[in-house]
Parts: C-alpha cells; structure tokens; sequence
C-alpha cells in the first residue's frame, strides 16, 4: 500500500523499468519511495523499491512525521507508538508555528515574519506571480500535468482537479 493514494503512476513506472514490485515476507508489497522527496518526479532513477518499514525509517530520519503517520497504516504498530509519532507531529507542527489549532501570539509572531520579509500572500501578487513563474519554468506547476485515471481511462489536466475530485468520484474505482 503507498502512502500516496491519489496516484500510482510512479508505481506501474518504477515496473515498466524495474519489473514486478517486491513483497515482504508478511505478503505486503513493497513502497516505492521518490529518492529527492518530490512525489511529482517520476523519473525511474528517482524511485526505489523499500519495504513498508525502511519507508518510514527513511520518513522518521528526515523528521517528517506526517508521512510517518501515513505510513503506519500499512504497519503493525502499537497505539501508543501512533500516538506518539502523531504527538511529535503536532508539536514539530507548533514549534514551525504551522499548527492549524494555534492561534494568538505565535501566529501574529509568524505572520509578521512573513510581512517583514515580504513574503506573506495578502501583501501583492507580485510574490504569487514570480512562484507561478518559476513553477512553470521548473515544470512543476499542477496545471502543466495530464493525468489519466487508471480505473475509467479518463484524461486531462491539473492533478490538483484529479486528486480532489475524480479520483474521489471515479465509478470505476469503488
């Protein structure tokens, strides 16, 4: 099982280049990790094979405990494990003042950072304008992306539009 839901694009790529996805020994398939954290980039030297928990290793050596979490579904852990992982989560989540619970003094303090520096997105377009730019330099923008579902063969563009609302909504894929 992947962590990553919406889309198994990567998965029939790391096959095509790479043959049958391992299983470990519990019957589970193996994740296929993107090398360089960008889920976008299916290149097959971006992607690996690794069992479920080399996966969340990896996650939990980089701190990214919102994978971790996403990745205990697919692991026996222990409730209390989960709740920590889901504890240090929140509190990574507090500390880079991002916690959607927060509210006052740390998210006044964290929102004028962003206006000192120019950087918050109710100071001008000019910043959302330069982002879209470099997005569609890079190759990286959500509309520059064609999808086609792999249940019904629907196709079109935006991934932002297939993660939230077709793959959701695909007859076939129920």
């Amino acid at each position: 099982m992947s962590i990553y839901s919406s889309s198994y694009k990567y998965r029939k790529i790391y096959e095509e280049n790479f043959g049958p996805i391992p299983v470990d020994d519990d019957g589970r398939s193996y994740d296929i990790h993107h090398l360089d954290g960008n889920r976008l980039n299916n290149d097959p030297s971006n992607l690996i094979a690794v069992s479920i928990q080399e996966h969340y290793n990896i996650h939990l050596s980089q701190g990214d405990y919102g994978a971790c979490t996403k990745i205990k579904r697919s692991m026996l852990l222990t409730p209390e494990e989960q709740s920590a992982l889901a504890s240090q989560h929140n509190k990574k989540l507090v500390k880079e003042g991002r916690h959607n619970f927060l509210g006052g003094k740390m998210q006044k303090e964290t929102q004028l950072k962003r206006v000192a520096k120019g950087e918050h997105h109710w100071l001008s377009g000019n910043l959302q304008r330069i982002s879209t730019q470099k997005r569609l330099k890079d190759g990286t923008h959500p509309f520059q992306f064609e999808w086609t579902c792999e249940h019904c063969g629907t196709s079109g563009k935006n991934k932002a539009m297939y993660n939230r609302w077709h793959h959701n909504n695909c007859k076939l894929a129920k």
